[in-house]
Protein backbone atom coordinates (compact mmCIF):
# COMPACT_ATOMS: atom_id res chain seq x y z
CA UNK A 1 0.00 0.00 0.00
CA UNK A 2 1.54 3.27 -0.92
CA UNK A 3 1.33 5.40 1.90
CA UNK A 4 -1.00 8.69 1.82
CA UNK A 5 1.29 11.30 1.99
CA UNK A 6 3.31 9.98 -0.84
CA UNK A 7 0.58 9.60 -2.71
CA UNK A 8 -0.68 13.06 -2.51
CA UNK A 9 2.78 13.93 -3.50
CA UNK A 10 3.03 12.20 -6.97
CA UNK A 11 -0.57 13.73 -7.39
CA UNK A 12 -0.05 17.37 -6.60
CA UNK A 13 3.30 18.25 -4.09
CA UNK A 14 1.91 21.84 -3.62
CA UNK A 15 -1.53 20.81 -2.04
CA UNK A 16 -0.15 20.37 1.64
CA UNK A 17 -3.70 20.75 3.08
CA UNK A 18 -5.04 17.98 0.93
CA UNK A 19 -3.08 16.08 3.39
CA UNK A 20 -4.68 17.13 6.36
CA UNK A 21 -8.06 16.84 4.96
CA UNK A 22 -7.52 13.72 3.93
CA UNK A 23 -6.37 12.29 7.18
CA UNK A 24 -9.29 13.96 9.15
CA UNK A 25 -11.28 12.24 6.99
CA UNK A 26 -9.75 8.46 6.74
CA UNK A 27 -9.47 9.24 10.90
CA UNK A 28 -13.49 9.18 11.16
CA UNK A 29 -13.92 5.83 8.63
CA UNK A 30 -12.91 2.35 9.40
CA UNK A 31 -13.94 -1.20 8.00
CA UNK A 32 -15.93 -3.22 10.58
CA UNK A 33 -17.58 -6.69 10.19
CA UNK A 34 -21.45 -6.81 9.76
CA UNK A 35 -21.33 -9.81 12.45
CA UNK A 36 -19.95 -7.21 14.73
CA UNK A 37 -23.23 -4.79 14.60
CA UNK A 38 -26.11 -4.08 16.64
CA UNK A 39 -29.57 -2.39 14.77
CA UNK A 40 -31.28 -0.38 17.67
CA UNK A 41 -34.06 0.19 15.30
CA UNK A 42 -36.25 -2.13 13.15
CA UNK A 43 -36.50 -1.63 9.40
CA UNK A 44 -39.63 -0.49 7.11
CA UNK A 45 -40.09 -3.65 4.53
CA UNK A 46 -41.19 -1.26 1.71
CA UNK A 47 -37.97 0.99 2.36
CA UNK A 48 -35.96 -1.86 2.33
CA UNK A 49 -36.94 -2.92 -0.92
CA UNK A 50 -36.29 0.44 -2.86
CA UNK A 51 -32.83 0.69 -0.98
CA UNK A 52 -31.71 -2.69 -2.00
CA UNK A 53 -32.61 -1.96 -5.41
CA UNK A 54 -31.00 1.27 -5.72
CA UNK A 55 -27.91 -0.05 -4.09
CA UNK A 56 -27.75 -3.18 -6.28
CA UNK A 57 -28.30 -0.18 -9.34
CA UNK A 58 -25.71 1.80 -8.00
CA UNK A 59 -23.37 -0.99 -6.87
CA UNK A 60 -21.60 1.38 -3.69
CA UNK A 61 -22.57 1.86 -0.55
CA UNK A 62 -23.19 5.71 -0.55
CA UNK A 63 -23.35 6.45 3.20
CA UNK A 64 -21.38 4.68 5.54
CA UNK A 65 -23.60 3.85 8.92
CA UNK A 66 -22.60 5.90 11.95
CA UNK A 67 -22.21 3.23 14.75
CA UNK A 68 -21.31 4.02 18.88
CA UNK A 69 -17.49 2.84 18.83
CA UNK A 70 -17.27 0.99 21.73
CA UNK A 71 -20.01 -0.88 21.40
CA UNK A 72 -21.06 -1.44 17.43
CA UNK A 73 -24.32 -0.33 17.92
CA UNK A 74 -25.70 0.75 14.66
CA UNK A 75 -27.15 4.42 15.25
CA UNK A 76 -27.63 5.22 11.64
CA UNK A 77 -28.21 3.14 8.47
CA UNK A 78 -30.15 0.39 10.07
CA UNK A 79 -31.83 -0.39 6.73
CA UNK A 80 -28.27 -0.20 4.86
CA UNK A 81 -26.78 -2.75 7.47
CA UNK A 82 -29.80 -5.40 6.69
CA UNK A 83 -29.23 -4.77 2.53
CA UNK A 84 -25.50 -5.82 3.30
CA UNK A 85 -26.71 -8.96 5.61
CA UNK A 86 -29.48 -9.84 2.48
CA UNK A 87 -26.63 -9.74 -0.23
CA UNK A 88 -23.88 -11.31 1.77
CA UNK A 89 -21.67 -9.05 2.19
CA UNK A 90 -19.48 -9.18 4.91
CA UNK A 91 -17.65 -5.56 5.73
CA UNK A 92 -18.89 -2.32 5.96
CA UNK A 93 -17.55 1.01 5.88
CA UNK A 94 -18.73 2.72 9.03
CA UNK A 95 -17.91 5.81 10.82
CA UNK A 96 -17.40 5.49 14.59
CA UNK A 97 -18.62 8.09 17.15
CA UNK A 98 -17.88 7.88 20.87
CA UNK A 99 -21.61 8.48 21.53
CA UNK A 100 -21.24 9.67 24.82
CA UNK A 101 -20.22 12.87 23.94
CA UNK A 102 -22.15 15.43 24.60
CA UNK A 103 -22.09 17.07 20.99
CA UNK A 104 -24.11 14.06 19.58
CA UNK A 105 -27.65 14.84 20.04
CA UNK A 106 -30.16 12.74 20.36
CA UNK A 107 -33.97 13.34 19.41
CA UNK A 108 -37.48 11.71 17.81
CA UNK A 109 -39.54 11.68 15.03
CA UNK A 110 -42.98 12.24 15.42
CA UNK A 111 -45.86 10.65 13.15
CA UNK A 112 -47.94 13.77 11.71
CA UNK A 113 -51.61 13.05 9.86
CA UNK A 114 -53.01 15.36 7.33
CA UNK A 115 -56.03 13.88 8.44
CA UNK A 116 -58.01 14.30 11.00
CA UNK A 117 -57.17 11.27 14.09
CA UNK A 118 -60.62 10.30 15.47
CA UNK A 119 -59.58 9.46 19.15
CA UNK A 120 -62.50 6.52 19.01
CA UNK A 121 -60.07 5.06 16.57
CA UNK A 122 -57.88 4.12 19.82
CA UNK A 123 -60.99 3.41 21.91
CA UNK A 124 -61.59 0.62 19.04
CA UNK A 125 -58.37 -0.54 19.69
CA UNK A 126 -59.19 -1.31 23.53
CA UNK A 127 -56.77 1.66 24.55
CA UNK A 128 -57.69 4.00 27.22
CA UNK A 129 -57.99 7.38 26.26
CA UNK A 130 -57.80 10.80 28.91
CA UNK A 131 -57.97 14.22 28.17
CA UNK A 132 -55.28 16.69 29.16
CA UNK A 133 -53.55 20.07 28.98
CA UNK A 134 -49.91 19.95 26.90
CA UNK A 135 -47.74 20.11 29.90
CA UNK A 136 -49.30 17.28 31.89
CA UNK A 137 -49.62 15.44 28.86
CA UNK A 138 -46.10 15.59 28.28
CA UNK A 139 -44.97 15.07 31.44
CA UNK A 140 -46.65 11.72 31.70
CA UNK A 141 -45.52 10.69 28.64
CA UNK A 142 -42.00 11.35 28.95
CA UNK A 143 -42.17 9.78 32.36
CA UNK A 144 -43.66 6.72 30.86
CA UNK A 145 -46.94 7.34 32.68
CA UNK A 146 -48.56 7.17 28.95
CA UNK A 147 -47.45 5.72 25.89
CA UNK A 148 -48.69 8.55 23.09
CA UNK A 149 -50.70 11.86 23.12
CA UNK A 150 -52.10 12.95 20.33
CA UNK A 151 -52.21 16.80 20.00
CA UNK A 152 -54.40 18.80 17.73
CA UNK A 153 -55.13 22.31 16.83
CA UNK A 154 -58.13 23.35 18.04
CA UNK A 155 -58.85 27.25 17.22
CA UNK A 156 -55.24 28.35 17.49
CA UNK A 157 -55.05 26.00 21.09
CA UNK A 158 -53.85 22.74 21.38
CA UNK A 159 -56.32 19.61 22.47
CA UNK A 160 -54.51 17.15 23.83
CA UNK A 161 -55.55 13.72 24.80
CA UNK A 162 -53.25 10.66 26.04
CA UNK A 163 -53.52 7.49 24.60
CA UNK A 164 -53.61 4.21 27.04
CA UNK A 165 -52.35 6.10 30.49
CA UNK A 166 -50.39 3.65 32.71
CA UNK A 167 -47.15 2.77 34.04
CA UNK A 168 -44.41 1.44 31.46
CA UNK A 169 -40.96 0.55 31.48
CA UNK A 170 -39.11 0.99 28.26
CA UNK A 171 -39.74 -1.98 26.70
CA UNK A 172 -43.65 -2.43 27.15
CA UNK A 173 -44.20 1.20 25.96
CA UNK A 174 -42.09 0.37 23.14
CA UNK A 175 -44.33 -2.74 22.28
CA UNK A 176 -47.34 -0.96 23.24
CA UNK A 177 -46.17 2.03 20.46
CA UNK A 178 -45.15 -0.59 17.79
CA UNK A 179 -49.02 -2.22 18.10
CA UNK A 180 -50.68 1.21 18.18
CA UNK A 181 -48.87 2.71 15.27
CA UNK A 182 -49.46 -0.07 13.54
CA UNK A 183 -53.06 -0.30 13.31
CA UNK A 184 -52.98 3.51 12.26
CA UNK A 185 -51.62 2.65 8.50
CA UNK A 186 -54.53 3.74 6.74
CA UNK A 187 -53.90 7.11 7.72
CA UNK A 188 -50.50 7.84 5.56
CA UNK A 189 -48.21 8.87 8.52
CA UNK A 190 -45.34 11.08 8.38
CA UNK A 191 -42.81 11.31 10.51
CA UNK A 192 -41.27 14.62 11.35
CA UNK A 193 -38.38 15.68 13.38
CA UNK A 194 -39.58 16.54 17.27
CA UNK A 195 -38.10 20.20 16.74
CA UNK A 196 -40.58 21.25 13.84
CA UNK A 197 -44.03 20.39 15.31
CA UNK A 198 -45.32 23.59 16.15
CA UNK A 199 -45.30 24.16 11.97
CA UNK A 200 -47.25 20.80 11.57
CA UNK A 201 -49.78 22.07 13.97
CA UNK A 202 -50.14 25.74 12.87
CA UNK A 203 -51.35 23.93 9.18
CA UNK A 204 -54.04 21.89 10.88
CA UNK A 205 -52.43 18.46 11.04
CA UNK A 206 -52.51 15.93 14.16
CA UNK A 207 -49.21 15.04 16.01
CA UNK A 208 -48.85 12.28 17.70
CA UNK A 209 -46.31 13.18 20.90
CA UNK A 210 -44.18 10.57 22.17
CA UNK A 211 -40.96 10.16 24.39
CA UNK A 212 -37.65 10.20 23.22
CA UNK A 213 -35.53 7.80 24.58
CA UNK A 214 -32.13 7.95 26.20
CA UNK A 215 -28.83 6.91 24.66
CA UNK A 216 -28.27 4.23 27.57
CA UNK A 217 -31.72 3.23 26.41
CA UNK A 218 -30.60 2.87 22.88
CA UNK A 219 -27.39 1.13 23.73
CA UNK A 220 -28.79 -1.58 26.29
CA UNK A 221 -31.80 -2.42 23.91
CA UNK A 222 -29.57 -2.91 20.94
CA UNK A 223 -27.44 -4.51 22.79
CA UNK A 224 -30.06 -6.97 24.50
CA UNK A 225 -31.42 -7.79 20.86
CA UNK A 226 -34.77 -5.62 21.55
CA UNK A 227 -34.54 -2.91 18.35
CA UNK A 228 -36.96 -0.24 18.49
CA UNK A 229 -39.78 0.76 16.18
CA UNK A 230 -38.99 2.84 13.04
CA UNK A 231 -38.41 6.06 13.00
CA UNK A 232 -37.66 6.10 17.15
CA UNK A 233 -34.78 7.86 17.09
CA UNK A 234 -33.29 11.12 15.39
CA UNK A 235 -29.01 11.74 15.67
CA UNK A 236 -28.13 14.65 15.65
CA UNK A 237 -24.11 13.84 14.26
CA UNK A 238 -21.69 16.45 13.61
CA UNK A 239 -19.18 16.51 10.56
CA UNK A 240 -21.48 13.49 9.44
CA UNK A 241 -19.67 11.95 6.19
CA UNK A 242 -22.24 11.13 3.33
CA UNK A 243 -21.71 10.53 -0.67
CA UNK A 244 -18.88 8.27 0.05
CA UNK A 245 -19.83 5.75 -2.77
CA UNK A 246 -18.14 3.01 -1.40
CA UNK A 247 -17.97 0.42 -4.22
CA UNK A 248 -19.49 -2.90 -2.42
CA UNK A 249 -17.29 -5.39 -4.19
CA UNK A 250 -14.70 -3.83 -2.80
CA UNK A 251 -16.37 -4.77 0.82
CA UNK A 252 -15.98 -8.56 -0.31
CA UNK A 253 -12.12 -7.83 0.40
CA UNK A 254 -10.71 -8.48 3.77
CA UNK A 255 -10.86 -5.29 6.17
CA UNK A 256 -6.98 -4.39 5.19
CA UNK A 257 -7.51 -4.41 1.74
CA UNK A 258 -11.00 -2.84 1.61
CA UNK A 259 -9.73 0.12 3.40
CA UNK A 260 -6.83 0.50 1.33
CA UNK A 261 -8.64 0.78 -1.64
CA UNK A 262 -11.12 3.34 0.44
CA UNK A 263 -8.06 5.36 0.84
CA UNK A 264 -7.05 5.44 -2.61
CA UNK A 265 -10.33 6.73 -4.03
CA UNK A 266 -10.70 9.24 -0.93
CA UNK A 267 -7.13 10.23 -1.99
CA UNK A 268 -8.17 10.92 -5.43
CA UNK A 269 -11.49 12.62 -4.40
CA UNK A 270 -9.77 15.15 -2.20
CA UNK A 271 -7.03 15.81 -4.97
CA UNK A 272 -9.79 16.37 -7.14
CA UNK A 273 -11.95 19.22 -5.03
CA UNK A 274 -14.60 16.69 -5.12
CA UNK A 275 -14.62 17.18 -0.85
CA UNK A 276 -16.61 19.86 1.34
CA UNK A 277 -17.26 20.63 4.68
CA UNK A 278 -20.67 22.22 5.07
CA UNK A 279 -20.76 24.39 8.13
CA UNK A 280 -24.13 25.36 7.91
CA UNK A 281 -27.43 23.49 8.03
CA UNK A 282 -27.84 21.89 4.17
CA UNK A 283 -31.20 20.26 2.31
CA UNK A 284 -29.38 17.11 0.48
CA UNK A 285 -31.38 15.92 -2.92
CA UNK A 286 -30.25 12.61 -3.83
Amino acid sequence: MVPTHSLLNVLNPNKIGISMLLKDILSKLEIRELSSLYEHEQIIPRNLKRLQEAMFNLGQLVDPLIIDRKTGVVLDGNHRLQVLKNIEIPNVVVQAIDYNKDKYLLGTWFPVSELPIPTELFEKMGEKVEEVDFDAGMAAVDSMQAVLMLVKNKDGKKECTLISPDSYDVLSMTQKQKDIVSNMMDLDLQYHADDGLEYHLSKGRDVIYRRAYTKDEVINEALAGRPFPPKSTRHIIPNRIIRLNMRLGWLLEDKEAAFSLLEEMLSHRVYAGNVRRYPEPVIVIY
